[in-house]
């Protein structure tokens, strides 16, 4: 009998080592999912629950081939970029390429790289224009898409684990490459993360009516004790608004129903955007209900009651006359000029949780198509590695105002100077650990404009019921995904 319970405990032992070691998955896999097509790509973990493979184990297989440059002749490649020439993400990518051909022509004389940047000057319509040029043959070899066009190039997009090692993936920004990751692939380089929706908040003001706003930084280090709720937000909000006097707690010129979801631990959609996961799940009536309450009790403006209002609330807040409001982290520091200025402090928070905390990203990143020669290719991977050094990103952070995609690129000095000009961009980077993975499928555009477009009824048909406004969201998204399959 001894020697049996001993068994038994060597058996569990075994099964715990397993359990424990650090390069077994540890998130499981659903039954239905389709086998992976090869065995570094594990393929999405559930295609339920868009969110489950948010980890620092993006893949199985720690090591794969990468894409080396031969050098042994001349190779010019051709990059895309939606913006003008004179924007800061022109300016940042023109000078970038430009020290990258010079340093080519000296490390590899008659043997370099050069690379040309084309730019389209309207970023709406490069998607349009890039799917047309595949089509045709004559696409450049590598572009700059946004990041919610990752589905559109599936087909055509190299998996950029034949560009990063696994260890030059894990120095990446963990919370924007779940932008990036597509049906088990990672297709685009978050090369350009314009920002973040965040909370930015009247320190002074907050504090003159009695309100202790979280500490950043705790919420940072702990976020699972954090006490920053829907209720503690809407309590600090109704101790700040002052009707009579034309100020309000609160203000924000749009809703967001990916947020509201996942703060309450649900999502909108199954991870190829062919599924509705909100139908019949009451946190989505509970989301509207709460953004709806903002007005109805009166610490938030009706955004609906006046034109222009996204223009006017930060004005607004510039003025003291709003305590809190929903923008991006693009703002901060237009935010602190202004706030030095009016003789006032700033904060930063992430909008606040019901069950859990949420981040998500614009902007763009970098896509390597595969339908060019494999020397262009090749070249590509080169330049694209090259902008993901720390020197290199920092830059790109420092010119633009984009958040780094290579964490290292904090500790450059270029861009610790700018943080300690202006801290906030600092810790509207660090928010990004809650980055979600965001799905991806050909109806997600019209699916998550009919959303948000529908979701907006709460405040401009006050009188229907939630009920009735989910109804109609329903409808509209189901249409937009039969539509678009």
């Amino acid at each position: 009998m001894k020697k049996l319970i001993a068994l038994l405990l060597a058996v569990v032992m075994i099964l715990s080592m397993v359990a424990c070691n650090p390069d077994t998955p540890s998130t499981p896999t659903d039954p239905t999912d389709p086998a992976p097509t090869n065995p570094t790509d594990p393929g999405p973990t559930d295609p339920d629950d868009p969110y489950a493979g948010l980890n620092k184990e993006i893949y199985v297989d720690k090591s794969w081939d990468i894409l080396e440059a031969k050098h042994d002749k001349e190779v010019t490649i051709t990059m895309w970029i939606p913006n003008s020439a004179t924007s800061t993400m022109g300016v940042a990518i023109q000078a970038l390429a430009d020290k990258f051909n010079a340093e080519q022509k000296v490390k590899y004389p008659g043997k370099n790289i050069t690379v040309v940047i084309e730019f389209q000057n309207k970023s709406g319509t490069l998607n349009e224009k890039l799917q047309a040029a595949i089509l045709a043959g004559n696409n450049p070899v590598i572009s700059a898409v946004g990041v919610s066009s990752v589905p559109l190039y599936e087909a055509r997009a190299l998996d950029l684990r034949n560009v990063f090692t696994y260890e030059e993936l894990q120095q990446q920004s963990q919370g924007m490459m779940q932008y990036s990751l597509y049906n088990g692939k990672y297709m685009l380089n978050p090369y350009f993360p314009s920002a973040s929706n965040i909370i930015i908040y009247n320190k002074t003001l907050m504090e003159s009516k009695g309100v202790s706003m979280p500490d950043v930084n705790e919420l940072l280090a702990n976020p699972e004790n954090s006490n920053w709720t829907w209720d503690t937000f809407i309590a600090a909000a109704k101790a700040v608004t002052d009707e009579a006097n034309g100020v309000y707690g609160f203000a924000s010129n749009s809703l967001d129903p990916v947020g509201m979801m996942f703060q309450q631990g649900g999502a909108l959609y199954n991870s190829t955007v062919t599924e509705l996961k909100f139908v019949g799940d009451e946190r989505f009536a509970k989301g509207l209900e709460f953004w709806r309450s903002l007005v109805t009790e009166g610490c938030m403006l009706n955004p609906n009651s006046r034109s222009n209002h996204g223009t006017i609330i930060v004005s607004e807040f510039y003025e003291q006359k709003v305590g809190m409001i929903y923008t991006t982290s693009s703002n901060i520091v237009k935010f602190t000029e202004e706030a030095k200025n009016g003789g006032f402090e700033i904060g930063v928070l992430p909008f606040p949780k019901q069950t859990q905390f949420f981040t998500n990203q614009g902007g763009s990143g970098i896509i390597i198509l595969d339908n060019k020669p494999i020397e262009e290719q090749e070249a590509a991977a080169e330049f694209l590695r090259w902008l993901n050094t720390a020197e290199n990103n920092a830059y790109m952070c420092v010119v633009s105002g984009y958040m780094p995609v290579v964490t290292a690129a904090m500790d450059e000095q270029s861009l610790q100077d700018v943080y300690a000009a202006t801290p906030l961009l600092e810790t509207a980077t660090e928010l990004m650990q809650f980055g979600i993975t965001s799905p991806q499928g050909k109806a997600k555009a019209a699916c998550d404009s009919a959303i948000n477009n529908y979701c907006k009824l709460i405040w401009s048909e006050l009188e229907t019921s939630i009920a009735d406004i989910v109804k109609q969201v329903t409808d509209k998204a189901e249409y937009e995904i039969e539509a678009n399959q």
